[in-house]
This record gives C-alpha cells, structure tokens and sequence, in this order.
C-alpha cells in the first residue's frame, strides 16, 4: 500500500534534540548503547564491528570488536518485526563466538551501587551463555545471563537471581531486565518484577568475569551466547523509584513489554514520560492491563515510537502513527506535539467469536452482527492525530471477505450500540488493516467485528507456539481457543530458516470452541540451532503458517571426569571450551581453587592437596577424589 508521508522541518526533528537520555533520566548516566541510532552501530547494516555509545558521561567507552569472522550481526526492525516491536537489535550467535567489548576498567561505569538496562531476548532457554559482564575491579562483578540468571559480587561471596521464562512470550521476544547495587545489597528485575536472590553469599556462585564490559559472552572467553541486543544502559548512581518508573517506562513503550507482567493492576507498574506523568495508569484502567503497548514521542528519552504491537505471544494487534510500515524507522509521519502518547491494554478475553456466548452478539450498532470477546481500551495524552489499527491475519482464520470486517469504537466498552463503526478493511502485507481511526478520552475502547457472522466467524486459533529443548529431545506446544475445519497441525522444521521440510503431523480438533493444548516430541533434533514452524492445514487444504521459533541443541550428557581417583592428569571427555566455558574447581571448603587448562580438556593437578574436589562444568557439578 502506498501513502502519503508527512514530514518536518529539519529543525523541528526530535532526533536532533540535545541532552537526551533515557526516561528523562540523565543523572549519572553512564553510557547508553542504542541499536535503533544507526550512526552508532559500526558495520550498519552488515556485520557490526562497534557499538558506540549514544550519550551518558563516558564519552568514548565504546563497544568494538577487531576480528571480522566474530562480529555480531545486525537485524532491521522489519525482521521478526513482533519480536523487538519494529526496531532493530544487534545479533549475537555463539555459534561464530560474537561479542563486542570494552577491556577498560576507568571510568567506572557502575561506580558503587549503579544500575543497568538491558533488553534483550532469552534464547535459547538451553544455553547457560552471558549476555553482558562488567567488572572495574576484582571487587566489582556483574554478570546477566538472558536466559535466566543474574550475578553480582563484591569480593569472594556471590549473589544469584535466577527467573523463568516469563508465560506471555516465547523465548525470542524482547524481555527487559534490570540490576542495581552489588552482592547483599543487589536489586534484580525482569520486566519491572523483582527477582529474589536465591543463592546467595556462596563462593560458588561468586561470577568469574574479567575487567571491562562484554556483550555476547563472558569476558574470561566462554559462555557465548545466542541472543539480540536492542540497548544496553548503565548508570553509575542508584536510581530513584521515580527514575526507575521513567527509564523502564521508557523502555517498554518503545519495545513493546508490559511492566509487570499480565498480573494485577499495582500502580507500581504504571507508565510515566519523562516528567514523570503517567500516561498508562493501571488503576484507572483496571481490567485492560494485558498486553500493553504503545506509541508517543518524548524528546526528552529520544523516544519516538510511531508504531507498536506487544510482544506477547496472544496479542494481535498492531497500531502506528496514521500508518503501520514494515518498521518503526520505516514510518515516515510524525507526532504534532511533544509528549503526545497513545497507551492500550485488552481484557483477557477469547480473540474469537464464543458461538454460545450471547455477549458477543448483544448491544451492537446497526449493520454489525457479532464481535470478538476481547477488547482493548486506550489511554490517550495529547495525542489527536489519527491511527491505523492492524490485526495479524496469521492469529485469523475465517476473515475473508475483508469487506464484511468491522472495527468498532466506543465510550465505554460494554454497550456497543453507539460505537463508531470503521468499515474498509485492507490487507497490508501480514495484516488486516483499518486506515483513519481517531481515538479520544471520549471514545477509548475498541474491539473487531463482522457485519455477517455466518460467513465470517472471525475465529483466531493459535494462541501460543513454544519450542525448547528437553533432555535430548526438542519439545514443542501450542495451544489453540477456537478451531474451524480444522484439519492438522504439520510440523516443520529447518537447518537454515529457508527450507521447512515436515517432520511429523498432529491431528486437529475440526471445529472447537473449547481451549485445546497441543504438543509434538522431536526425538532426533539437529546439532546447533533448528528452527520450528507450525503448517496449519484446513479440510479443503487451505493453510497458514505459525511464526518461526529457533531451538539451538547439544549434546548434553553430564562430563565424565576420567581417572577417578586421579593423581596427576584430569581428563574431561568431550570437553569443548568455547562452549562450556571455563572450568571452575572448588575444595571441599567450597574454596575455589585456581585452574587453567587447554581446550583440549587436560588439566594437570598434581599440585593439588589430596581430597575431595568439585568442579563445575557448564552450570553441573561433577564430584572426583585428588589422591
């Protein structure tokens, strides 16, 4: 589709603005690394051998990296555009050991009791990599492993805060996570949550990482990872609760994460701009506090977020600024006014028409004869311009004909008779579009609907598609709220994220109004990263495609640890340094004893006192006797 782009004057852009920084918040702010400043990313758009810093007080404490064959890649906000809300992010792979670093221990980045920003993603929950270390002394360590693990020290003594996978996303959407102060005294988020230290003041869990700063792996030459970087903030001061709402508000609108979670409406988690004013206020808005996203300009953050849909697996909709593009950089209009923000959230509801619900066929405007159950409500601040709404045709089965498609706008969400009604629905590109929508404090809440049930139900059928390794499998689940002539689910899987041959087929239900959970067992997964699509095939062979989801998947017996007892020599069988990382040994004090070996997996000990011994592998403990 082609539209009419609108433009400023060169001076009035605010990606020109001086003395940004995030939330507003420039108070000890360090360094702030930006995947969405091109000008930063050294490579752009191909390989990236820097990452500079875009503004904080370490001016120059840039990330590099000198060996071609090891630089991370970059993706565009236009791929995987869900994933990290149509912006881009630099693209680490453990399998080409990527990294970029900074081996300076001065300035003090994080100084005594600082903070760190870092939103990236958590794949492959399999991998034990590290996504970002710090230390300007042995005294100071920081370690955060996207996966699920977040480290600080201040001597010998670590503190561990481990997280699951958050259940609203998969492992490749963007997660926002959070460290402030160090050992005792260490603060931990995920996604404005808190963490809890659950190992804590052990010598075994005391992070090993070198002086500098590094992303993509530990700094001691381990712990690759596989994951994307969409920023990456220090400050060198504690935060304030004020600061950290702003800086993390900041964040989310711009990368499509809901603080806290889909849990509760604590005000906790409202959103603020940069001036502290909430423009997401979850009491206010109690019920709607799903899946929240949105879009606004603040000059102050350098926040200018034009389109947005969240992250979370279950929410299809997408809303820009008069247009959606194949990204936000791609979107050429612009806000009327600084501080202008368009926030929503939905209510849980079934994205489908429920068949024996008479809620979804009741208080309708004339012409308009079903609606799906769940619906959004907006928070709007100085913003008047209008949107264009998208659903994702992917999460729809049964829309066709577009012209029977209806979106519908109203005051208070229940009693839909005087809603405006949006007609005019186009397909652009992966989505159902409405162009022309004005939303208002008078009319917030919206909802999609047909103007004839019979032959479009409206039904969405996949809510979630998850894929992981288990033991030395790959398993794979999804579940589905509605189903219509559905056929099977074919499961396809790819070595190069081109080539999808099937591997195996899972019956449908047919037709089902009834939540349904699914699952398939890859007993037999490729070596390294496989990549899983769903192929959802109809009665009369019609079908579509889930998203793509990435599996990386090794080899994962425990170590065997070979003679035992040993005397001199201490062999590891299969040992692969790049991977595993570093061998950790600690005595039976739990005293960690200093070894260095070659990757060949030889270690000589005969140094070593007698005595039990453990040493820790890749995240396991293998116990053996030093004669």
């Amino acid at each position: 589709m082609i539209r009419k782009a609108l433009f400023w004057p060169v001076l009035c852009m605010p990606a020109l603005l001086l003395g940004q920084a995030p939330g507003g918040v420039s108070s000890g702010l360090a360094v702030w690394y930006k995947a969405n400043i091109t000008s930063s990313v050294i490579g752009y758009p191909g390989a990236v051998s820097a990452w500079n810093t875009s503004g904080g007080s370490a001016t120059g404490f840039n990330l590099a990296q000198a060996t071609a064959a090891r630089r991370p890649g970059y993706l565009a906000g236009n791929v995987n555009y869900k994933q990290y809300n149509y912006n881009p992010r630099v693209h680490f792979m453990s399998a080409n050991s990527t990294s970029l670093e900074n081996t300076g221990t001065s300035p003090n980045l994080y100084g005594t009791a600082g903070s760190i920003f870092l939103v990236t993603n958590q794949k492959p929950l399999a991998t034990d990599g590290s996504g970002l270390t710090y230390s300007s002394s042995s005294s100071q360590r920081i370690q955060i492993k996207p996966s699920f693990r977040i480290q600080t020290s201040t001597g010998t003594l670590g503190y561990t805060a481990d997280f699951p996978s958050p259940t609203e996303y998969g492992n490749t959407e963007a997660s926002l996570l959070y460290v402030s102060g160090l050992g005792a005294s260490a603060a931990q988020r995920l996604n404005s949550v808190p963490i809890a230290c659950n190992n804590c003041g052990l010598a075994l869990y005391n992070p090993y990482v070198s002086t500098g700063l590094y992303t993509g792996r530990n700094g001691t030459g381990g712990e690759y990872v596989d994951c994307d970087m969409g920023e990456v903030i220090f400050y060198s001061a504690a935060l304030t609760t004020a600061q950290l709402n702003q800086v993390e508000s900041y964040l989310a609108i711009k990368y499509g994460i809901t603080r806290g979670g889909n849990t509760g409406t604590s005000t906790t988690y409202n959103y603020v701009n940069s001036a502290g004013a909430a423009v997401w206020n979850k009491t206010t808005n109690a019920g709607y506090n799903n899946d929240i996203a949105g879009i606004g300009r603040d000059d102050a953050s350098g926040l200018v977020q034009k389109q947005s849909i969240s992250v979370n697996n279950n929410e299809p909709v997408s809303i820009g600024l008069i247009s959606i593009d194949a990204s936000n950089a791609a979107n050429a209009n612009n806000f009327a006014t600084d501080k202008s923000f368009l926030l929503w959230g939905n209510d849980g509801g079934a994205n489908t028409t429920v068949y024996n619900d008479p809620i979804c066929f009741a208080s309708l405007p004339a012409g308009v004869q079903a609606r799906i159950k769940r619906r959004w409500k907006c928070q709007v601040t100085a913003f008047t311009q209008q949107a264009t709404v998208g659903f994702e045709s992917a999460m729809l089965a049964n829309y066709l004909p577009l012209s029977n498609l209806r979106l519908l706008v109203d005051d208070d969400g229940g009693y839909w008779t005087n809603a405006t009604v949006y007609a005019g629905a186009v397909m652009d590109g992966s989505r159902i579009e409405f162009a022309g929508v004005t939303f208002s404090a008078a009319k917030p809440f919206f909802t999609l609907a047909t103007a004839n049930y019979v032959s479009t139900p409206l039904p969405v059928e996949l809510l979630r598609f998850d894929a992981s390794a288990c033991g030395s499998s790959v398993c794979l689940a999804w579940s589905t709220a509605s189903e219509r002539d559905n056929d099977r689910f074919e499961v396809e899987r790819s070595a190069d994220a081109l080539d999808f041959p099937p591997i195996g087929s899972v019956p449908g239900a047919g037709n089902s109004t009834m939540y349904r959970n699914y699952g398939y067992i890859d007993r037999s997964p490729l070596q390294g990263t496989g990549y899983y699509r769903l192929r959802q095939v109809d009665a009369n062979g019609d079908f579509t495609f889930s998203e793509v989801r990435p599996v990386t998947f090794y080899h994962n017996d425990p170590p065997v640890l070979f003679p035992n007892p040993v005397h001199d020599e201490l062999r590891i069988l299969g040992y692969d340094a790049v991977r595993q990382g570093p061998v950790e040994l600690y005595n039976m004090l739990g005293e960690r004893v200093p070894l260095e070996g070659p990757a060949s997996g030889v270690f000589g000990i005969g140094h070593l006192p007698s005595g039990l011994y453990t040493a820790v592998i890749d995240g396991r403990m293998v116990r053996f006797v030093k004669e």
